[in-house]
């Protein structure tokens, strides 16, 4: 019976709680039907920003990472050697066994490699390019001496094979004809390999068809190489050249004697007398496979690391694919690594963006949802009076919000996909933004009831109604701390452990929110200091003369309903000023990280010459040229223990560039003092008070040299060791002519900085950037190349976009928060209209009311927005999207505050305009008659 009873009692409530609700939901939606049209398009909007920002990131990432694959080159394919036993050969007799099959079986090989490859390797990477070669050796072809080697370069495809080169001239090379056995002979007999030779490298060193070579080789026997016939090349950037230039072309001669080198070409018909007549340890056969640059992104890339990694430490699949020991080496897990970084700073800035934008949109849809509840007060009241329950008006709240929530949250969903397809990195944030924008309303609603004709009885004596509103004050004094507790420990968290610093490697969301916190946080102590100083204000005003500041000052400090709007506008500026703040920063940055990098003009570096030097600063428009040696790894002083770099620079005008780019070369004319016998030297911070201890002098091929320490280098020029890779305590410079000087030998630069508005073209006129191992690089070309990069060009764009869109956030705050203050205000105004207030006077009462609020969020939300970085300062992995060497200095600029002052002055100014024009439409008989509006 008590079951049936509480069934019956249940559904009643079920009836009661539903009844109508649909009419009613309709009926109010197409009453403030403008209301819900905005709430829909600010939540469709903010699910669309919350899922295209991390699409357009991760579509950067993808680019970033497809471009570091390309940059590497070739230093990024996976090169599988292949070891081998010593093949068939000669021994003490004549062999004529050869395998005619070597190609066939090369090619076999290469493609077990690649089938016993990892997975995730294996799907990047396509058919591998074999290649067999012997070492560069000395040899005569025809009369002339070169340097050369013998190479095969085996394209994967067989029947691309003949078309690799055309011969010109001669015939290709084919079997040779093995010697006739001699029982008689008493030495080996002497075995032939036809090859092949480059058309033009072959008329630069005179060389015919049917000339023969003689090179120092590890053979089995004498032999004799034939060039047979002169080739050319259809394509020389066809991938299987790539470390083959030496048979595209001839090159000059790395030692005197040689006319020059060029190797010579054996194809897959004499492949089998090569492999069979030299040594095995004299050739090198590898399989290179060359990573498809597209199939790399983002979301492979750790999976690839993970597999370079595991085929570098285990190639055994790989060697028992092949049948012979197999090595790997490749650059591209350390590509891989070096762009990780940047990839997790990207998502750390892309979550910090996303939170920013969602919570700002949050609280737009939470005033617009108090807005409505505002204006539906009375009726809302009225049901309540007659006796309806909370629940019905929470579900009649719901029935109206939760359709047009879903369907914005679609159309917003809907507009990201078709704009850029995502990833679902964005999700949670996206449907936490539908389920905020449905319940809000109900719970405002359900709120704005709770208290109206509950029965609540109110204390009679004003000791319990003070203890009740002490009992308020501590809850949101404990409401306030809590918030504020939590924004610190983040600050504190996300600066000790960075946002990407959590154990799965991504990005925590508490620490993502800090300048959201922080923003909230500081609102909080704004709308703790307001209050009081507009009443200050107040009292002010009461001892002057006019009306404005009287009532204005007064209706502002006694206003209800204004903390919302508030925080919403207070965190929106904020998080404007912040992104602004953070472009300034990293556009700062990137231009003093290019300086860094070159530390003039242009910087050349490689193999040079002091001739460099001197022409460099012969051609015009070029205003200081200095050179750069490095000694690397020198004991400082006699058994001291103590290891630097010998850093050897051109001390005046390396000091000359150092002034033109705005920093200090005091230190570096120093090094031009002195008694020239003991070269002036400055030292690292980290080995100064090491080498006070000692005699300093250094080793050099001359004999020690003795250094005058006269102080510690300031910012050193960043340049390449020897190569050497010994590590060391530090780095002395010193003057490289007065140490050549001393030591009586000449040092080559390894660097060369070139100044002045024709520096780059010096370069170019003397060539520089053509010859092998130079790099040219230009300051301008590298920092626009630098901003151009996928991923630092999409968040400058990220950043930019999300100010204006959080500017928008706070001029339409800045609207609701009128419209939701007017009734009251309209009120006052109506009052004042019957006792001779003027048009101009009321919108002059309305702007002023409004002002102080708008103020404070202005002068709050920009200190906010100053702070952020500040505190967050190394957490956002700036130096990454700079590209220096350490963090960016925080640089604060006029336009991001600016444009926040702009936005916030004319959405004021627009809204008390629109207000006014509206109060004029007031017939003064109806407000005499109702007494209010």
């Amino acid at each position: 019976m008590t079951t049936t009873t509480e069934r019956a009692g249940l559904r009643t409530g079920i009836r009661a709680a539903t009844a109508g609700a649909p009419l009613v939901a309709r009926r109010r939606s197409l009453s403030d039907a403008g209301l819900l049209a905005l709430t829909a398009v600010v939540l469709a909007v903010t699910v669309a920003l919350s899922l295209l920002v991390p699409s357009v990131v991760a579509r950067a990432a993808d680019e970033a990472v497809e471009q570091a694959v390309v940059d590497a080159g070739t230093s990024a394919d996976v090169v599988a050697r292949i070891g081998a036993a010593s093949g068939v050969g000669f021994g003490q007799s004549m062999s004529t066994v050869r395998d005619p099959n070597a190609a066939a079986t090369l090619r076999r090989d290469a493609a077990a490699v690649h089938d016993a490859l990892p997975t995730a390797l294996r799907d990047v990477t396509g058919p591998g390019a074999a290649s067999v070669a012997t070492p560069i050796v000395h040899g005569r072809v025809g009369t002339t001496a070169i340097t050369t080697r013998l190479a095969y370069v085996g394209d994967p495809d067989e029947a691309r094979q003949a078309g690799l080169v055309q011969w010109v001239e001669g015939t290709a090379p084919a079997p040779a004809e093995l010697p006739a056995e001699d029982p008689d002979a008493t030495g080996l007999p002497l075995h032939e390999v036809e090859v092949g030779m480059q058309a033009d490298a072959a008329a630069r060193f005179g060389v015919r068809p049917g000339d023969r070579a003689k090179l120092s080789l590890y053979t089995y026997g004498p032999v004799d190489l034939v060039v047979t016939g002169l080739y050319t090349v259809p394509d020389p950037e066809d991938r299987v050249w790539s470390q083959f230039p030496d048979l595209l072309a001839a090159r000059d001669a790395a030692s005197p004697g040689q006319a020059g080198h060029v190797a010579l070409l054996v194809t897959d018909a004499s492949l089998p007398d090569a492999k069979l007549v030299i040594q095995a340890r004299a050739l090198v056969t590898q399989v290179r496979y060359s990573p498809d640059a597209a199939l790399v992104d983002a979301g492979t890339a750790p999976a690839i690391t993970t597999a370079v990694t595991q085929v570098q430490a285990d190639p055994s699949p790989l060697s028992q694919a092949a049948g012979y020991p197999v090595t790997v080496t490749t650059q591209l897990g350390s590509t891989l690594d070096a762009i990780s970084g940047r990839l997790a700073a990207a998502r750390a800035q892309q979550s910090v963006l996303v939170l920013g934008l969602s919570g700002v949109g949050a609280l737009v849809l939470v005033l617009a949802a108090k807005l409505l509840v505002a204006r539906r007060e009375t009726y809302l009241l009225a049901e309540r009076a007659r006796g309806a329950s909370i629940a019905s008006v929470a579900v009649r709240a719901l029935l109206e919000s939760v359709p047009i929530a879903v369907v914005a949250g679609c159309a917003g969903a809907l507009v990201a996909s078709l704009l850029l397809p995502s990833d679902g990195s964005g999700t949670g944030v996206a449907v936490a933004l539908v389920v905020i924008a449905a319940l809000t309303p109900a719970l405002v609603a359900a709120l704005q009831v709770r208290t109206a004709y509950s029965g609540r009885r109110t204390a009679a004596n004003r000791s319990d109604r003070n203890r009740v509103r002490a009992r308020g004050r501590a809850r949101r004094v404990v409401a306030e701390a809590t918030l504020i507790a939590i924004a610190v420990g983040a600050v504190v968290s996300v600066r000790r452990r960075g946002l990407a610093q959590t154990s799965t490697g991504g990005v925590d969301l508490l620490l993502a929110a800090t300048p959201l916190l922080v923003a909230a946080a500081a609102t909080l102590v704004v709308a703790r200091v307001l209050p009081p100083l507009l009443r200050a204000l107040s009292r002010a005003a009461r001892t002057r003369r006019g009306l404005v500041p009287v009532v204005a000052t007064a209706r502002a400090s006694a206003a209800s309903g204004t903390a919302v709007p508030l925080l919403t506008l207070t965190v929106a500026i904020g998080l404007v000023v912040f992104c602004g703040t953070t472009v300034l920063t990293i556009a700062a940055g990137q231009s003093a990280a290019a300086d860094a990098r070159t530390g003039a003009d242009v910087r050349v570096e490689g193999p040079l010459t002091d001739q460099d030097v001197t022409d460099l600063r012969g051609e015009p428009g070029v205003t200081a040229v200095a050179g750069i040696a490095v000694v690397g790894g020198r004991t400082i002083g006699m058994n001291s223990g103590t290891t630097a770099d010998l850093i050897l620079v051109d001390a005046e005008p390396l000091a000359t560039i150092e002034e033109t780019h705005g920093r200090s070369g005091t230190d570096l004319r120093l090094l031009t003092t002195g008694d020239p016998t003991t070269p002036a030297a400055l030292v690292s911070p980290s080995i100064s008070a090491a080498v006070a201890l000692v005699t300093p002098d250094v080793q050099t091929n001359a004999g020690r040299v003795g250094l005058d320490v006269v102080g510690v280098v300031g910012d050193e020029p960043r340049v390449r060791t020897d190569g050497s890779g010994a590590p060391v305590d530090g780095r002395v410079l010193v003057d490289r002519a007065t140490f050549d000087d001393a030591q009586g030998v000449t040092s080559e630069p390894t660097t060369i900085l070139v100044d002045g508005p024709g520096a780059l073209a010096a370069t170019q006129a003397l060539h520089l950037e053509g010859r092998p191992g130079v790099t040219v690089v230009d300051r301008d070309e590298w920092l626009q190349e630098w901003r151009d990069s996928p991923l630092n060009r999409d968040l400058v764009l990220l950043l930019l976009a999300a100010s204006v869109a959080l500017a928008a956030y706070a001029a339409l705050a800045l609207v609701l928060m009128v419209a939701a203050t007017s009734r009251e205000r309209g009120r006052a105004l109506s009052a004042l209209r019957t006792l001779g207030l003027d048009a101009r006077t009321a919108s002059a009462l309305t702007f002023a009311e409004l002002l102080p609020v708008a103020a404070a969020a202005v002068l709050g939300g920009t200190a906010i927005g100053i702070l952020i970085p500040w505190l967050t300062s190394g957490a956002l992995g700036l130096e990454l999207a700079t590209g220096g060497f350490a963090q960016p200095p925080l640089r604060i600029g006029w336009w991001p505050v600016l444009g926040a002052v702009a936005v916030i002055a004319v959405a004021l100014v627009v809204t008390v305009l629109v207000e006014s024009a509206v109060r004029r439409r007031d017939k003064l008989g109806e407000v005499l008659r109702v007494g209010e509006r």
